[in-house]
């Protein structure tokens, strides 16, 4: 098992199979008021199986590339996913599903994992993202991560989006 890895993270991809914890954890985090607000959308009133479904669906798409976020003793955090993703470059999108693990740097090291396997094994050019102006804590965790703002514009739900960028030179794994 080769997976992505930073810091206490591990990138296990969709493609190698989630047990049931991670897909109940999966589920649980779709489902969830305050991480769909963060994320700009509605909770998930889909039933299970019917999920299950809709995502293994999505992981055959060719554009799109998915992993759980395990933490150091293999549980499941979150998702974290390369999208519209094209021979040079990538959408990057995160959810932090476990509340209890907010703020304690997991999401900035999945990130860093992921870009690692971005740029290293992928030979992207270039990451990109947005995420709302008032996600303060999102914003630093992406910079940490590598990331620079390129930009502001309109979000959803009338709110306004930051859009952010890494490019393959200036990311350095080890930071």
């Amino acid at each position: 098992m080769d997976w992505p890895r930073f810091g206490r993270v591990t990138l296990k991809p969709f493609s190698a199979g989630l047990s049931e914890a991670e897909w109940k954890g999966l589920y649980e985090t779709f489902r969830d008021p305050e991480v769909a607000e963060w994320n700009g959308s509605s909770p998930l009133r889909s039933p299970f199986w019917l999920f299950k479904r809709f995502v293994q669906a999505e992981t055959r798409r060719k554009d799109r590339l998915a992993f759980a976020i395990l933490d150091e003793r293999g549980e499941y955090l979150g998702t974290v996913e390369l999208y519209d993703l094209t021979p040079e470059e990538a959408t990057l999108g995160i959810l932090i599903g476990r509340k209890d693990r907010w703020g304690q740097g997991y999401g900035t090291e999945a990130v860093r994992a992921v870009l690692d396997y971005a740029f290293r094994t992928l030979g992207l050019k270039r990451v990109r993202l947005r995420t709302f102006a008032h996600n303060l804590r999102a914003r630093r965790a992406f910079q940490k991560a590598g990331f620079r703002e390129v930009g502001l514009g309109p979000g959803p739900q009338g709110k306004e989006d930051v859009y952010m960028e890494v490019r393959r030179e200036d990311f350095d794994p080890q930071a």
